[in-house]
């Protein structure tokens, strides 16, 4: 009868009389790396649905250990030299030509059936829109813009309703305006008392907090949170629309950002490495031999001249090449070894001032005195400058390649390509631009939620006729597509 036994990483097999015994190697490390990695996730879960206190209210934090995702966001991002104009791009994309209001209708028969935007020109809609900054509120643009801003930073848009008093009266317009509000300043809240053994969720949160949450002992502002069921209740309300992430259940979290984060560090530390060996290594890489007749030398003569100090009970000179010849009271000291050690650092110091920098000390000569044939000598040291330098290259064009992959953004669409060479293929500018524009639904949906439902809150006639707001992204047409005179009108952008 066949008998298998095992016991951590051993055991033994029996089949037919025979036995065999056998070991695997390495399985109770590996058993150990897999609840290592579990403990991790564990942790991690834990730490990311911590909160915290703000007077009656309970506000979970956002991000790993800390409550300041949007600032650890910007932080990482700003020092990157891609990434700022990467997702200026991606804002500049969304945008277009600007908002404009459409209606969507079917084209075509049969298999070629296909909806189709078609401008609309509604003059009352405009006319709210447009009557936003004069009313104190920013302009629609300037709100839209933020809003995408948000949206590529954090993957949410957080919009403050403002109602007019009479918000609740047949044939008014309820909503005076809209405003932006920032990611940064923003946390969700709740008033309510949740079990210690029920995990904190985005329907508890009923309040949306303002404030700076680098400084938690600064004001507040606390306002409920907007509720597209019971819209008018209040006065005035936050909406806080979010592109969930897997597996978080109240705030976003960018799906690039932590898959990067690392490449993205490693990327700003590149100029760092350089230039910080640029001014702090020799130009030259040298090896110095210091002779003994030179040593005995100036030994000779700071011994003499501190001799004479003693005898004299003055120092003619504080100091000789760079070695300091008296104490703190002015007092001439006697010669001991430490002022040799003070006189060849001080030559060493001239020595490595002279030949390191930034550029300024390049083609000069360096003069020194030889005593017989044993003056000093500099010699190539054994070093790997080019290496290191190809290598930090080569990591940072790695790390910007792979920027690029993880926002999903064609190097050729962003003027990047290998080795910072703009891109020169037309073709392969449009067709990335083409699969590019046509993945902006989802973002354009979040972006413009709320300025959408507001204009449905106003204009009730806006859902019959399907009047909507979206960007007008258009699709450039092919040049060899295009007559001389097009290409002109689409130049002085007409």
């Amino acid at each position: 009868m066949d008998k298998f036994e095992m016991n951590g990483d051993s055991g033994f097999y029996t089949s037919n009389g025979n036995v065999v015994t056998f070991e695997v190697q390495g399985a109770i490390s590996r058993d150990g790396m897999s609840n290592s990695e579990y403990h991790n996730l564990y942790a991690r879960y834990l730490n990311e649905n911590r909160t915290m206190q703000l007077q009656e209210f309970t506000v979970p934090i956002w991000g790993e250990g800390h409550n300041l995702y949007p600032q650890e966001v910007y932080n990482t991002v700003s020092d990157n030299k891609l990434l700022p104009e990467i997702l200026q791009k991606q804002v500049e994309f969304l945008f277009g030509r600007g908002p404009y209001l459409y209606t969507t209708i079917t084209e075509g028969e049969g298999k070629n059936k296909k909806q189709v935007r078609v401008p609309v020109e509604d003059e009352k809609i405009m006319s709210w829109l447009e009557s936003w900054e004069a009313n104190g509120y920013g302009h629609f643009w300037d709100y839209l813009i933020n809003l995408i801003e948000d949206f590529y930073h954090t993957n949410c848009c957080i919009t403050q309703y403002h109602f007019n008093v009479s918000r609740r009266v047949s044939g008014s317009i309820p909503v005076r305006a809209l405003s932006y509000q920032c990611s940064d300043r923003a946390r969700f809240a709740t008033n309510k008392q949740i079990p210690v053994n029920r995990q904190l969720s985005d329907a508890d949160c009923q309040y949306v907090i303002l404030g700076d949450w680098m400084a938690p002992a600064s004001e507040f502002e606390i306002y409920h949170r907007f509720d597209p069921a019971n819209p008018f209740v209040y006065p005035t309300a936050i909406s806080w629309v979010k592109d969930k992430t897997f597996g978080k259940s109240i705030y976003p979290f960018c799906r690039w950002f932590k898959g990067l984060q690392e490449w993205i560090k490693g990327s700003n530390l590149t100029p760092r490495y350089i230039n910080s060996y640029l001014r702090n290594a020799l130009n030259a890489h040298v090896h110095v031999i210091i002779p003994g007749s030179w040593y005995q030398h100036e030994k000779g003569v700071l011994e003499n001249i501190c001799r004479d100090n003693m005898i004299n009970g003055t120092a003619r000179s504080t100091y000789y090449k760079g070695v300091k010849l008296t104490d703190e009271s002015g007092n001439p000291v006697e010669f001991h070894e430490g002022m040799m050690e003070q006189l060849i650092n001080y030559q060493l110091r001239q020595i490595t001032k002279f030949l390191s920098g930034e550029g300024e000390n390049q083609g000069k000569l360096w003069a020194s005195t030889k005593w017989g044939e044993d003056g000093w000598e500099f010699k190539d040291f054994p070093g790997s400058f080019k290496e290191y330098m190809e290598a930090v290259i080569s990591y940072d064009k790695r790390a910007d390649q792979v920027i690029l992959a993880g926002k999903g953004i064609n190097a050729s669409i962003t003027n990047v390509e290998n080795d910072g060479v703009l891109s020169k293929s037309g073709s392969d500018v449009y067709y990335n631009y083409l699969i590019y524009a046509n993945a902006l639904v989802i973002a354009e949906f979040y972006v413009t939620q709320d300025i959408n439902r507001a204009i449905r809150y106003n204009f009730p006639y806006a859902v019959k006729e399907n009047i909507r707001l979206g960007f007008r992204i258009d699709i450039p047409s092919k040049q060899q597509e295009t007559t001389p005179a097009d290409r002109q009108e689409n130049v002085v952008g007409k």
